[in-house]
């Protein structure tokens, strides 16, 4: 009996002997872990990788509203945009034979929609003319002039009246 008794002691004792080495071990991981987690939270300004991460998320869910107000805005501005006139050409001439300066002007104004305005100066010996023409979708109000028709030629309307035909 007294061998069976030695026997189990030594057995308790190897297993208490394997015990504190796995639970050294354990210590020794849970104790790496710890300072990898103080270096992270170091390097995360402190706060928690969790309350980094729901910052995160909270970030993003705001950026992605703000990114839609965006497009709207720009939307908005691309509307009001192809309204306003951004195309302009001059061309220069003489109004008769007899005058070689080729002081007569007309001025094409135009937007993305074809609509615009063509403005025109005939010089003459007594005076000068102005008159203007309107331009609505690429179709002028009154018959544009072949010196008009230049002048609006290079711009927008001037694509849509070559559509139109």
């Amino acid at each position: 009996m007294e061998k069976y008794f030695l026997f189990g002691l030594i057995f308790l004792g190897v297993l208490l002997i394997i015990c504190f080495v796995v639970i050294y071990k354990l210590y020794k991981k849970v104790n790496l872990l710890q300072k990898k987690q103080l270096i992270l939270n170091d390097k995360l300004s402190g706060q928690s990788a969790e309350d980094l991460l729901y910052d995160v998320l909270r970030n993003e869910i705001e950026i992605k509203s703000d990114l839609k107000d965006v497009h709207k805005e720009i939307s908005v501005i691309q509307e009001k945009q192809n309204k306003c006139f951004d195309k302009v050409k001059i061309v220069r001439y003489h109004t008769t034979a007899d005058n070689e300066a080729k002081l007569s002007y007309s001025v094409g104004i135009s937007n993305e929609n074809g609509d615009g305005l063509v403005i025109t100066g005939l010089q003459y010996r007594q005076g000068c003319n102005m008159y203007y023409k309107q331009v609505k979708e690429g179709i002028p109000d009154i018959e544009l002039s072949q010196e008009e028709k230049n002048s609006i030629d290079r711009t927008s309307a001037g694509d849509v009246i070559r559509r139109k035909k």
